[in-house]
């Protein structure tokens, strides 16, 4: 047998031995103890024959209370501590595992034996404490334990991968993900919350530090989206997870170094670079770990979202997306746009089907404005400028049609939420901007024309239905504005065209415009009479404009004869507009 077997062997008995002998002598106290209590147990017994009956029978009452207080710390899986000897044998026992574990230390230190066996009985042991911290039932003692664990396997593989150079980051990133993989199995036998919390906190905060020790992100990072993972599917499972925020932040913050680093253009010194499908992998590894164990819950099994699935969701999902447009250089848009449309029309099918019932509004709330955001999303990464305008206008008509027939809130907003990005998009605010305010354009471009309509349709079909009643009339605020703003813009862009053989200097057409705005908004208040509320307010608005356009243009440009006309038709809307709206107030 080689001479550093025949050593380490040698070290190993000498260290078993006296473990042991320590063992018996802790024994021998706690055998002390216990007969020392036993011995003023029966010594109060006696006394207690010795009172009266009356003083018995309280303190029987009292022992019975004690006793089922214990049955109940005994069911949740924990005894209660009976003195402070427990205390101290605790404490003294993981005393006697850090011994061990410096004596493994030593031994690796010394050089006389191979690293690489006694680091892995270094593992081993640490796994031995974890494993010893789930099968006590005592609350100080698993706690004490687990404690013991962590700090044996923290520094063991911080110095074997950072100081001995005997293992490398890659076998240490494998070791964390099967501690925590072992430490949570352990804990769902048992409904255990604080040996995981320490666990987790361990092993993420190691992966923390050994990434900025050694640089190298690629294996740690994926080690920190394993504990993630693990986390997740044991959440999944149904076992009670309330450390799910540690291994979530820490894998956010590995995957932001990924981008930051090795995503950029010169890789700094120091750092591994890595091929783009690496990257790539890696990164969307966090919005797929997150987005399935999220969807399994709230879709599958109809539990309620929480405020962290809701922020981690918008946070993997953020961090996906722009590092694999980055790593790819925008060719993998297409391919995300694309799985972005097909997980909107998931969530839009939970808000519509799974999340109909109102025991479920948050989660049916929550994915009805992920799908809206995946939807937005995928348009702009898969359709070229030219179609994005048709398809967001098709979207707004769709959710139109839907919300007549569901009076769901959240599908009416999304009509409004899809004009507004499309006429934001397209150049149809330069165009009733230009008309109104600027120089008169020629004529709409197809776009602006292809949002005014749907705008107009959408409208139209909510003109239809019977569920909008009061305020719920202001989800139609946005299609309103657009019709009545285009109608305006065009009206003067015709007027303009119809007199193109006459000149027409800056004060006619600070005039025209006055007009046009002044029966535009004349025209809203008479449609308010119908109890369209959202009319009411569009009317207001264009007032409010009409007043900024006298004192920014037709004061600056006008002359006396065109100020007149201005003045008088701006004069009348103030005084028929109200009246007209107080008549509607009048007839809700």
């Amino acid at each position: 047998m080689p001479p550093a077997v025949d050593s380490l062997s040698t070290a190993l008995e000498q260290l078993s031995g006296r473990l042991s002998e320590l063992e018996a002598r802790v024994a021998g106290l706690e055998s002390a103890l216990v007969s020392g209590r036993r011995a003023s147990r029966s010594e109060a017994l006696r006394s207690e024959s010795k009172i009266s009956p009356a003083a018995n029978q309280d303190s029987r009452l009292s022992v019975s209370l004690i006793q089922r207080g214990g049955r109940s710390a005994s069911s949740s899986g924990f005894h209660p501590l009976e003195s402070s000897a427990g205390i101290f044998s605790t404490v003294g026992k993981a005393v006697l595992g850090f011994a061990g574990a410096f004596l493994l230390r030593a031994l690796a230190e010394s050089g006389s034996v191979p690293k690489l066996p006694v680091l892995v009985v270094a593992i081993l042991y640490a796994c031995f404490w974890m494993i010893w911290s789930t099968h006590t039932r005592d609350r100080f003692a698993s706690v004490t334990y687990t404690i013991t664990s962590a700090l044996i396997l923290s520094p063991l593989l911080w110095e074997a991968t950072v100081r001995f150079h005997a293992m490398s980051a890659s076998a240490s990133a494998a070791v964390l993900v099967a501690f925590i993989i072992l430490t949570l199995i352990l804990a769902a036998g048992h409904e255990l919350q604080l040996i995981p919390w320490v666990a987790t906190l361990a092993t993420a905060g190691t992966a923390i530090a050994l990434i900025m020790a050694t640089r190298e992100l690629i294996p740690l990072t994926a080690a920190l989206l394993g504990i993630a993972a693990a986390t997740e599917i044991s959440a999944c499972l149904g076992h009670e997870v309330t450390f799910r925020a540690i291994p979530a932040v820490a894998a956010d913050f590995s995957v932001w170094l990924l981008i930051y680093i090795l995503g950029s253009e010169s890789v700094p010194e120091g750092y591994r670079a890595a091929a783009p499908a690496t990257l790539i992998a890696l990164i969307a590894a966090l919005p797929a770990i997150y987005g399935a164990g999220i969807a399994l819950r709230g879709f599958a099994q109809r539990r309620c979202w929480t405020a962290f699935d809701i922020i981690q969701a918008a946070a993997a999902f953020a961090l996906g997306t722009f590092g694999i447009v980055g790593a790819s250089h925008q060719a993998a848009s297409p391919a995300l746009g694309t799985v972005f449309l097909l997980l909107a029309g998931i969530c839009y099918w939970g808000t519509l089907s799974r999340f109909a019932a109102d025991a479920h509004t948050r989660n049916r709330r929550v994915a009805a404005t992920w799908a809206a955001a995946l939807l937005l999303a995928g348009t702009f990464l898969l359709l070229p400028s030219n179609l994005q305008v048709a398809f967001l206008c098709v979207a707004a008509l769709l959710s139109a049609i839907v919300y007549t027939r569901t009076a769901k809130l959240s599908l009416g907003l999304h009509a409004s939420f899809y004009l507004a990005t499309a006429a934001g998009v397209s150049p149809l605010a330069t165009y009733v901007w230009s008309a109104l305010a600027g120089a008169v354009p020629t004529g709409p471009d197809w776009r602006a024309a292809t949002v005014a309509l749907a705008a107009a349709v959408c409208y139209a079909v909510e003109a239809r239905g019977s569920v909008d009643e009061g305020r719920r009339r202001l989800l139609w605020l946005v299609p309103a504005g657009l019709v009545a703003f285009t109608i305006a813009a065009w009206t003067v862009t015709a007027i303009v065209r119809l007199a193109g053989h006459i000149e027409l200097g800056a004060s006619h057409l600070s005039m025209i415009r006055t007009i046009v705005i002044c029966l535009v908004a004349l025209a809203l208040g008479l449609a308010s009479r119908r109890r369209h509320i959202e009319l009411r307010w569009i009317a207001y608005t264009a007032l409010g404009l009409g007043t900024l356009k006298l004192a920014l243009e037709d004061l600056r440009y006008g002359n006396p004869a065109s100020l007149v006309v201005s003045f008088v038709f701006y004069g009348l809307i103030l005084i028929l507009l109200p009246r007209l709206t107080r008549s509607s107030n009048s007839l809700e």
